[in-house]
Protein backbone atom coordinates (compact mmCIF):
# COMPACT_ATOMS: atom_id res chain seq x y z
CA UNK A 1 0.00 0.00 0.00
CA UNK A 2 1.51 3.64 -0.47
CA UNK A 3 2.08 5.83 1.52
CA UNK A 4 2.39 9.85 1.69
CA UNK A 5 5.89 10.90 1.75
CA UNK A 6 7.12 13.60 4.34
CA UNK A 7 10.18 15.59 4.19
CA UNK A 8 11.14 17.20 7.52
CA UNK A 9 13.70 19.61 8.48
CA UNK A 10 14.38 20.58 11.98
CA UNK A 11 17.99 21.32 14.16
CA UNK A 12 15.81 20.85 17.40
CA UNK A 13 16.87 16.73 17.84
CA UNK A 14 14.00 16.41 20.25
CA UNK A 15 11.51 18.22 18.39
CA UNK A 16 11.82 16.84 15.09
CA UNK A 17 11.94 12.99 16.89
CA UNK A 18 8.39 14.09 18.17
CA UNK A 19 7.14 15.28 14.63
CA UNK A 20 8.56 12.22 13.55
CA UNK A 21 7.19 9.41 15.52
CA UNK A 22 3.70 11.22 15.49
CA UNK A 23 3.97 11.73 11.47
CA UNK A 24 5.11 7.74 11.43
CA UNK A 25 1.80 6.78 13.76
CA UNK A 26 -0.50 8.06 11.19
CA UNK A 27 1.06 5.75 8.74
CA UNK A 28 3.36 8.30 6.73
CA UNK A 29 6.50 7.47 5.15
CA UNK A 30 9.04 10.21 6.81
CA UNK A 31 12.71 11.42 7.02
CA UNK A 32 13.83 13.83 9.07
CA UNK A 33 16.95 15.56 8.47
CA UNK A 34 18.89 18.10 10.51
CA UNK A 35 19.46 20.42 8.15
CA UNK A 36 18.69 22.40 4.62
CA UNK A 37 21.53 20.73 2.84
CA UNK A 38 21.14 17.13 3.69
CA UNK A 39 17.28 17.69 2.33
CA UNK A 40 18.81 19.38 -0.74
CA UNK A 41 21.46 16.20 -1.18
CA UNK A 42 18.42 13.92 -0.59
CA UNK A 43 15.54 16.11 -2.95
CA UNK A 44 17.70 14.97 -5.89
CA UNK A 45 16.50 12.19 -6.00
CA UNK A 46 13.47 11.54 -3.67
CA UNK A 47 10.33 13.62 -3.99
CA UNK A 48 8.12 14.00 -1.33
CA UNK A 49 4.54 14.87 -1.04
CA UNK A 50 4.82 17.04 1.48
CA UNK A 51 7.45 19.25 3.57
CA UNK A 52 7.98 20.04 6.61
CA UNK A 53 10.66 22.65 7.46
CA UNK A 54 12.10 25.15 10.47
CA UNK A 55 12.69 28.64 9.85
CA UNK A 56 15.34 29.25 12.01
CA UNK A 57 18.52 27.27 11.43
CA UNK A 58 22.16 26.98 10.77
CA UNK A 59 24.02 28.08 7.36
CA UNK A 60 20.94 28.06 5.40
CA UNK A 61 17.67 28.95 7.00
CA UNK A 62 13.90 27.83 5.89
CA UNK A 63 13.26 30.80 3.61
CA UNK A 64 16.71 30.21 1.62
CA UNK A 65 15.96 26.26 1.27
CA UNK A 66 12.50 27.34 -0.24
CA UNK A 67 13.62 29.87 -2.25
CA UNK A 68 15.82 26.46 -3.68
CA UNK A 69 13.13 24.70 -3.98
CA UNK A 70 10.97 26.79 -6.27
CA UNK A 71 13.61 26.94 -9.01
CA UNK A 72 13.47 22.93 -9.34
CA UNK A 73 10.77 22.14 -11.45
CA UNK A 74 9.47 18.49 -9.85
CA UNK A 75 8.84 20.07 -6.45
CA UNK A 76 8.14 23.40 -6.90
CA UNK A 77 4.66 22.51 -6.47
CA UNK A 78 5.31 20.32 -3.37
CA UNK A 79 3.17 20.91 -0.10
CA UNK A 80 5.36 23.36 2.33
CA UNK A 81 4.93 24.12 5.77
CA UNK A 82 7.19 26.69 7.58
CA UNK A 83 7.71 25.73 11.62
CA UNK A 84 8.93 28.63 13.58
CA UNK A 85 9.35 29.59 17.48
CA UNK A 86 9.67 33.47 16.48
CA UNK A 87 6.46 35.67 16.99
CA UNK A 88 7.82 38.37 14.76
CA UNK A 89 5.70 40.78 13.16
CA UNK A 90 4.36 39.68 10.23
CA UNK A 91 5.49 36.14 9.90
CA UNK A 92 2.98 34.66 8.33
CA UNK A 93 2.37 36.86 5.93
CA UNK A 94 5.99 37.08 4.63
CA UNK A 95 5.81 32.88 4.81
CA UNK A 96 2.44 32.97 2.63
CA UNK A 97 3.39 35.93 0.03
CA UNK A 98 6.62 33.85 -0.56
CA UNK A 99 4.24 30.59 -1.18
CA UNK A 100 4.82 28.52 1.24
CA UNK A 101 1.42 26.61 2.18
CA UNK A 102 0.80 26.67 5.77
CA UNK A 103 2.48 28.11 8.74
CA UNK A 104 2.82 26.73 12.55
CA UNK A 105 4.48 28.39 15.45
CA UNK A 106 6.14 26.22 18.00
CA UNK A 107 4.68 24.82 20.43
CA UNK A 108 1.94 23.66 18.47
CA UNK A 109 -0.93 21.79 19.07
CA UNK A 110 -0.40 17.61 17.48
CA UNK A 111 -3.76 17.33 16.47
CA UNK A 112 -3.39 20.62 14.65
CA UNK A 113 -0.62 19.32 12.93
CA UNK A 114 -2.07 16.12 11.96
CA UNK A 115 -4.77 17.85 10.82
CA UNK A 116 -3.12 20.42 8.40
CA UNK A 117 -0.47 17.84 6.89
CA UNK A 118 -3.76 15.22 6.01
CA UNK A 119 -5.31 18.19 4.00
CA UNK A 120 -2.30 19.43 2.15
CA UNK A 121 -1.39 15.94 0.82
CA UNK A 122 -5.51 15.31 0.40
CA UNK A 123 -4.77 18.37 -1.65
CA UNK A 124 -1.72 18.14 -3.53
CA UNK A 125 -2.96 14.15 -4.15
CA UNK A 126 -5.96 15.78 -6.05
CA UNK A 127 -4.01 18.36 -7.97
CA UNK A 128 -1.83 15.51 -9.65
CA UNK A 129 -4.89 13.40 -10.09
CA UNK A 130 -6.27 15.91 -12.16
CA UNK A 131 -3.77 17.94 -13.88
CA UNK A 132 -1.64 15.15 -14.18
CA UNK A 133 2.40 15.46 -14.37
CA UNK A 134 3.73 13.62 -17.47
CA UNK A 135 5.73 16.44 -18.41
CA UNK A 136 7.20 19.60 -16.66
CA UNK A 137 8.64 21.46 -19.64
CA UNK A 138 6.67 23.64 -22.43
CA UNK A 139 3.71 21.79 -23.36
CA UNK A 140 3.93 23.23 -27.13
CA UNK A 141 7.61 21.49 -27.57
CA UNK A 142 5.90 17.90 -26.45
CA UNK A 143 3.13 18.15 -28.81
CA UNK A 144 5.73 19.41 -31.37
CA UNK A 145 7.91 16.13 -30.99
CA UNK A 146 4.60 14.15 -30.95
CA UNK A 147 2.87 15.63 -33.94
CA UNK A 148 6.20 15.75 -35.97
CA UNK A 149 6.59 12.09 -35.44
CA UNK A 150 3.13 11.13 -36.01
CA UNK A 151 3.44 13.45 -39.48
CA UNK A 152 5.96 11.54 -40.62
CA UNK A 153 4.62 8.36 -40.31
CA UNK A 154 1.48 9.11 -41.32
CA UNK A 155 2.17 10.91 -44.15
CA UNK A 156 4.95 8.44 -45.61
CA UNK A 157 2.05 5.58 -45.23
CA UNK A 158 -0.44 7.83 -47.03
CA UNK A 159 2.25 8.38 -49.86
CA UNK A 160 3.28 4.55 -50.10
CA UNK A 161 -0.67 3.57 -49.96
CA UNK A 162 -1.12 6.70 -52.95
CA UNK A 163 1.39 6.21 -55.41
CA UNK A 164 1.07 2.50 -55.49
CA UNK A 165 2.68 0.81 -58.45
CA UNK A 166 3.82 3.79 -59.69
CA UNK A 167 6.85 4.41 -57.05
CA UNK A 168 10.11 3.69 -57.69
CA UNK A 169 12.35 1.26 -55.36
CA UNK A 170 14.41 3.88 -54.05
CA UNK A 171 11.33 6.30 -53.28
CA UNK A 172 9.59 3.21 -51.46
CA UNK A 173 13.15 3.02 -49.16
CA UNK A 174 13.28 6.38 -48.70
CA UNK A 175 9.44 6.43 -47.01
CA UNK A 176 10.34 2.95 -45.11
CA UNK A 177 13.30 5.04 -43.78
CA UNK A 178 11.52 7.60 -42.73
CA UNK A 179 8.46 5.79 -41.12
CA UNK A 180 11.15 3.70 -38.89
CA UNK A 181 13.13 7.13 -37.96
CA UNK A 182 10.14 8.62 -36.84
CA UNK A 183 8.65 5.55 -35.41
CA UNK A 184 11.71 5.28 -33.13
CA UNK A 185 11.85 9.00 -32.48
CA UNK A 186 8.14 8.83 -31.10
CA UNK A 187 9.07 5.49 -29.04
CA UNK A 188 12.09 7.24 -27.69
CA UNK A 189 9.82 10.26 -26.79
CA UNK A 190 7.11 8.41 -24.93
CA UNK A 191 10.06 6.29 -22.91
CA UNK A 192 11.48 9.63 -21.59
CA UNK A 193 8.41 10.70 -20.30
CA UNK A 194 7.13 7.36 -18.46
CA UNK A 195 11.21 7.13 -17.54
CA UNK A 196 10.51 10.72 -16.08
CA UNK A 197 7.41 10.11 -14.07
CA UNK A 198 9.18 6.77 -12.49
CA UNK A 199 11.84 8.91 -11.26
CA UNK A 200 9.99 12.07 -9.76
CA UNK A 201 7.92 8.85 -8.07
CA UNK A 202 11.23 7.83 -6.76
CA UNK A 203 10.02 3.88 -8.42
CA UNK A 204 13.82 3.68 -9.87
CA UNK A 205 14.43 -0.01 -8.95
CA UNK A 206 17.59 -1.53 -9.03
CA UNK A 207 19.16 -4.96 -7.22
CA UNK A 208 22.30 -6.14 -6.09
CA UNK A 209 21.86 -8.78 -9.13
CA UNK A 210 21.44 -6.42 -12.34
CA UNK A 211 24.49 -7.07 -14.03
CA UNK A 212 25.26 -5.69 -17.83
CA UNK A 213 28.30 -5.79 -20.38
CA UNK A 214 29.08 -1.86 -20.92
CA UNK A 215 31.09 -3.18 -24.77
CA UNK A 216 27.83 -4.97 -25.56
CA UNK A 217 25.74 -2.30 -24.87
CA UNK A 218 27.87 0.14 -26.15
CA UNK A 219 27.72 -1.07 -29.44
CA UNK A 220 23.99 -1.59 -29.33
CA UNK A 221 24.01 1.95 -28.43
CA UNK A 222 25.34 3.37 -32.06
CA UNK A 223 23.34 0.62 -33.89
CA UNK A 224 20.53 2.30 -32.77
CA UNK A 225 22.28 6.11 -33.36
CA UNK A 226 23.07 4.76 -36.51
CA UNK A 227 19.45 5.04 -37.11
CA UNK A 228 19.23 8.56 -37.13
CA UNK A 229 22.63 9.64 -37.73
CA UNK A 230 24.29 8.33 -41.15
CA UNK A 231 27.24 9.80 -40.26
CA UNK A 232 27.75 8.53 -37.03
CA UNK A 233 30.61 5.86 -37.92
CA UNK A 234 32.54 8.78 -39.22
CA UNK A 235 32.12 11.09 -35.90
CA UNK A 236 32.30 8.93 -33.28
CA UNK A 237 35.76 7.90 -32.21
CA UNK A 238 35.45 5.45 -29.04
CA UNK A 239 37.30 3.15 -27.20
CA UNK A 240 35.18 0.76 -24.93
CA UNK A 241 36.98 -1.69 -22.69
CA UNK A 242 34.55 -4.50 -22.27
CA UNK A 243 33.87 -5.27 -18.28
CA UNK A 244 30.84 -6.01 -16.30
CA UNK A 245 28.80 -3.40 -14.54
CA UNK A 246 26.57 -3.09 -12.16
CA UNK A 247 23.35 -1.47 -13.88
CA UNK A 248 20.62 -2.97 -15.44
CA UNK A 249 20.58 -3.27 -19.11
CA UNK A 250 17.63 -1.22 -19.59
CA UNK A 251 19.00 1.34 -17.73
CA UNK A 252 22.66 1.28 -19.01
CA UNK A 253 21.32 1.77 -22.50
CA UNK A 254 19.33 4.95 -21.79
CA UNK A 255 22.20 6.89 -20.10
CA UNK A 256 24.58 5.90 -22.89
CA UNK A 257 22.36 6.71 -25.73
CA UNK A 258 21.31 10.12 -24.15
CA UNK A 259 24.84 11.13 -23.25
CA UNK A 260 26.14 9.85 -26.88
CA UNK A 261 23.17 11.50 -28.90
CA UNK A 262 22.78 14.82 -27.32
CA UNK A 263 27.03 14.81 -27.95
CA UNK A 264 26.06 14.60 -31.69
CA UNK A 265 23.04 16.72 -31.62
CA UNK A 266 24.93 19.61 -30.33
CA UNK A 267 28.10 19.20 -32.18
CA UNK A 268 26.81 20.47 -36.16
CA UNK A 269 29.01 17.93 -38.00
CA UNK A 270 31.87 17.72 -35.37
CA UNK A 271 33.30 14.61 -33.52
CA UNK A 272 32.27 13.27 -30.42
CA UNK A 273 34.88 10.70 -28.59
CA UNK A 274 33.76 8.20 -25.65
CA UNK A 275 36.09 6.78 -23.99
CA UNK A 276 35.50 3.77 -21.62
CA UNK A 277 37.59 1.89 -18.99
CA UNK A 278 38.00 0.69 -14.86
CA UNK A 279 38.91 3.71 -12.72
CA UNK A 280 39.54 1.72 -9.86
CA UNK A 281 37.97 -1.56 -8.39
CA UNK A 282 34.38 0.43 -7.55
CA UNK A 283 33.70 2.11 -10.49
CA UNK A 284 34.19 2.07 -14.32
CA UNK A 285 34.30 5.64 -16.19
CA UNK A 286 33.53 6.88 -19.16
CA UNK A 287 34.19 10.06 -20.67
CA UNK A 288 31.98 11.25 -23.69
CA UNK A 289 33.33 14.54 -25.15
CA UNK A 290 32.57 17.02 -27.95
CA UNK A 291 33.70 20.31 -29.59
CA UNK A 292 29.97 21.59 -29.84
CA UNK A 293 28.14 24.48 -28.87
CA UNK A 294 28.56 24.46 -25.26
CA UNK A 295 26.72 25.48 -22.02
CA UNK A 296 27.46 28.75 -20.00
CA UNK A 297 28.03 28.31 -16.61
CA UNK A 298 24.69 30.08 -15.61
CA UNK A 299 23.04 27.29 -18.04
CA UNK A 300 24.90 24.42 -16.11
CA UNK A 301 23.24 25.78 -12.92
CA UNK A 302 20.08 25.81 -14.43
CA UNK A 303 19.53 22.04 -15.89
CA UNK A 304 16.66 20.11 -15.13
CA UNK A 305 13.34 18.91 -16.18
CA UNK A 306 12.13 19.64 -19.19
CA UNK A 307 14.58 23.00 -19.49
CA UNK A 308 16.15 23.82 -23.07
CA UNK A 309 18.23 26.41 -23.93
CA UNK A 310 17.75 28.76 -26.99
CA UNK A 311 15.85 25.73 -28.62
CA UNK A 312 14.18 28.26 -31.50
CA UNK A 313 18.07 29.93 -31.86
CA UNK A 314 19.29 26.37 -31.99
CA UNK A 315 16.05 24.33 -33.86
CA UNK A 316 16.91 21.25 -31.33
CA UNK A 317 14.11 18.95 -31.12
CA UNK A 318 13.74 16.76 -27.74
CA UNK A 319 11.96 17.42 -24.44
CA UNK A 320 15.22 18.54 -22.59
CA UNK A 321 14.90 15.59 -20.42
CA UNK A 322 18.24 13.60 -21.44
CA UNK A 323 20.36 14.95 -18.74
CA UNK A 324 18.31 15.64 -15.91
CA UNK A 325 16.94 11.69 -16.14
CA UNK A 326 20.65 10.44 -16.78
CA UNK A 327 21.64 12.50 -13.78
CA UNK A 328 19.05 11.04 -11.74
CA UNK A 329 19.20 7.63 -12.49
CA UNK A 330 23.12 7.22 -12.05
CA UNK A 331 22.94 8.66 -8.80
CA UNK A 332 19.78 6.70 -7.74
CA UNK A 333 22.02 3.19 -8.59
CA UNK A 334 24.94 4.19 -6.76
CA UNK A 335 27.06 6.14 -9.26
CA UNK A 336 28.11 9.62 -10.06
CA UNK A 337 27.39 12.27 -12.88
CA UNK A 338 29.68 15.01 -13.98
CA UNK A 339 29.70 17.95 -16.05
CA UNK A 340 32.55 20.42 -17.48
CA UNK A 341 31.39 22.92 -20.49
CA UNK A 342 32.42 25.86 -22.16
CA UNK A 343 30.49 28.06 -24.88
CA UNK A 344 31.82 27.40 -28.49
CA UNK A 345 33.81 25.12 -26.98
CA UNK A 346 32.21 21.77 -25.89
CA UNK A 347 31.04 19.83 -23.36
CA UNK A 348 32.66 16.80 -21.04
CA UNK A 349 30.40 14.50 -19.50
CA UNK A 350 32.28 11.80 -17.19
CA UNK A 351 30.34 8.94 -16.14
CA UNK A 352 30.76 6.57 -13.13
CA UNK A 353 29.12 2.94 -13.28
CA UNK A 354 29.32 0.72 -10.12
CA UNK A 355 31.15 -2.54 -10.47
Amino acid sequence: MYKSKILLIDDEITLRETIHEILAIENYEVISLSSAQEALDLLDNWVPDLIICDIMMPVMDGFMFYEILKEVKPLSAVPFIFLTAKKEDNLMRKCLLLGADDFLIKPFIINELVKIVEVKINRFKKIKNTVGNLFVGEKKYLLHEVNTSLNGILGSINLLIDGGDDLEKDNIKEFHDIIKICGYHLNRTMFNLFLYQIVINNEVRYSEKDKSNIGDTFENVLNTIQIAYNDADERIFFRIKKATIKVSEEYLYFILYEIVENALKFSDSKSVSVIGKPFDDKYYRVVIKDSGIGFSQEELKKIDAGQQFNREKREQQGLGLGIFLTRAILKKLGGVFTIISTVNMGTEITLYFPI
